[in-house]
């Protein structure tokens, strides 16, 4: 599997954790975010050492259960695939999957901006 589709299995996997409303274990969806990390790490530029930083901020407002910390780093992420992804063109797609993944991202976002924004109206 690739790491654009197994980022794509990811995000689709915290999508259903939004939807339950984050009252599962999280511990699958920071398993991702471990292997995404390391894989970041190991390619080690400047561009990827920043959401390896970011990465490492989601993990812990996931382990928080902080939904707007959460929106902010999905946000960030998909901000940051954006531009990696503006100057990846080639004949195997990775650009085109990069952007679809910046999209992904940065709709995540706006769904856990609306479950902040619906945690800090019930409290």
């Amino acid at each position: 599997m690739s790491f654009i589709s197994e980022a794509e299995s990811s995000i689709r996997m915290l999508f259903n954790v939004n939807n339950a409303g984050f009252h599962v274990d999280p511990s699958q969806g920071l398993s991702h975010l471990e292997s995404w990390i390391q894989h970041l790490r190991s390619i080690d530029q400047p561009a990827t050492r920043l959401m390896v930083t970011e990465l490492e901020t989601l993990r812990n407002h996931i382990s928080g259960n902080n939904a707007a910390g959460m929106a902010q780093a999905f946000q960030n992420l998909g901000e940051m695939t954006a531009k990696a992804a503006l100057t990846t063109h080639n004949f195997s797609g990775e650009g085109d999957k990069a952007r679809e993944l910046s999209q992904k991202l940065i709709s995540a976002a706006g769904n856990l901006r609306h479950i902040a924004n619906s945690q800090v109206v019930q409290h």
